[in-house]
């Protein structure tokens, strides 16, 4: 009997999406920015968001915009959420502190909007301040802002200070009420990557398969992704990040998956692979071999321990087998999937894992020739969602076992 959606939603346990980041948490984040810039003497601070890059300004203001760029303004009077006419109503209906304003250089290029005032960044920094300011913050990284907003920024006749450093540690570190909402996109990616995985039959597009999946998100709640679904095929398994396409999925072959729901701006992401139908021995002998070095390195991640061994631990046991994976083993996750630009443990990393953060744990073997496989035929991603408590207690966000061919039925 082949794959029925409605019958697998019934099935699953419901999901509770009461869960939020209250406004006082968005309001306190305003108040450290603030204590930060006192202490080092800034007037005024920006920050810089996009619809692919939207962490600083929705960590700060819970605004997630959608084709037109934002930016926040904060001053120690004043808080200012920028951007075109067009999102100005969805921002003032998401966005938990300040006001909007309107400025020309983020709104939809060549468009005309009658009956809208439009400000000046610099109108807007004295607005923040109540005074004309004499040095700006940037909290966001350089190669997230554009280069047209970086110029509008610098030519403001104010001193540049690098805030970065702040806001990066300060995102790293996940609110209680942060790693709730991740474990509801937790529970979404795991009932999603389930119904793909059992949706699998030769003979359909990957598209179809990752429909039913983007489907799932959606009934359960995600209001959007963090990253393309991705479910890559035969010679295609070893894309890495290739979106599904309308290729024909056949018998045989190796299927890799990546489901990434975001719930309430918190992201999360799960990442399995399996065999279109019984695995051959060789498929069966390398899939082996990344379940246990999964669990060699989730065995390290612990509080305290150091970053660097739980990379290293699966690394190593891999190479033994010509497996070396192609990317660090933890990466970091939040309003982004491996976008947050700070927390990947890599072999070198010289931290110990801190307590109240959420990462990727993330073992990716591809392009590797292993015995009669050929090394196109070769894509596999387990991908995991942890957490180390405010406790010091590591959770996995997902029920989903590593090993999930059994899943496989048509």
């Amino acid at each position: 009997m082949g794959f029925n959606l409605e019958s697998f939603i019934t099935q699953c346990q419901p999901i509770d999406l009461s869960v939020h980041i209250p406004r006082q948490e968005f309001e306190d984040r305003v108040e450290r920015i603030r204590a930060e810039m006192k202490n080092r003497q800034i007037d005024v601070a920006i920050a810089f968001g996009n619809e692919l890059r939207p962490g600083d300004t929705g960590w700060i203001t819970n605004y997630d915009p959608q084709i037109e760029p934002t930016a926040v303004v904060i001053g120690p009077q004043n808080v200012f959420v920028l951007g075109g006419p067009e999102g100005k109503l969805y921002a003032e209906q998401s966005m938990q502190v300040g006001e909007f304003r309107c400025l020309q250089e983020l709104k939809i290029p060549e468009e005309d909007y009658p009956g809208f005032d439009f400000f000046t960044l610099y109108e807007i920094f004295n607005e923040a301040c109540g005074f004309p300011p004499k040095f700006v913050g940037l909290l966001t990284c350089s190669d997230i802002i554009t280069q047209a907003f970086y110029e509008l920024i610098v030519n403001t006749p104010v001193q540049k200070v690098d805030m970065t450093d702040f806001l990066l540690k300060a995102r790293y570190f996940k609110s209680k009420n942060e790693l709730k909402c991740m474990l509801v996109a937790s529970q979404i990616a795991t009932y999603a990557m389930q119904a793909m995985i059992q949706s699998i039959k030769p003979g359909k597009r990957e598209l179809e398969i990752a429909a039913v999946g983007e489907f799932v998100m959606k009934y359960f709640g995600a209001d959007r992704i963090g990253v393309s679904t991705i479910v890559a095929s035969g010679e295609r398994a070893s894309s890495v990040l290739g979106r599904a396409s309308n290729r024909i999925i056949k018998e045989g072959e190796m299927i890799l998956f990546s489901i990434s729901p975001r719930y309430e701006g918190m992201a999360s992401c799960v990442g399995r692979s399996v065999i279109v139908g019984e695995p051959n021995a060789d498929q069966k002998e390398i899939f082996q071999h990344i379940h246990h070095a999964y669990q060699l390195s989730i065995g390290r991640i612990q509080y305290n321990a150091p970053a660097r061994e739980a990379d290293l631990v699966a690394r190593n046991y891999l190479k033994q087998y010509g497996l070396e994976p192609l990317y660090s083993q933890i990466h970091n996750i939040g309003w982004t999937e491996a976008m947050e630009g700070y927390g990947a443990a890599t072999q070198y990393s010289e931290f110990s894992f801190p307590k109240g953060i959420a990462l990727q744990l993330d073992i990716g073997i591809f392009s590797k020739p292993f015995k009669s496989l050929k090394a196109e035929a070769v894509g596999i991603r387990l991908e995991d969602p942890l957490c180390i408590t405010h406790e010091g207690v590591t959770e996995n966000m997902t029920t989903l076992p590593p090993d999930v061919q059994k899943l496989v039925k048509f």
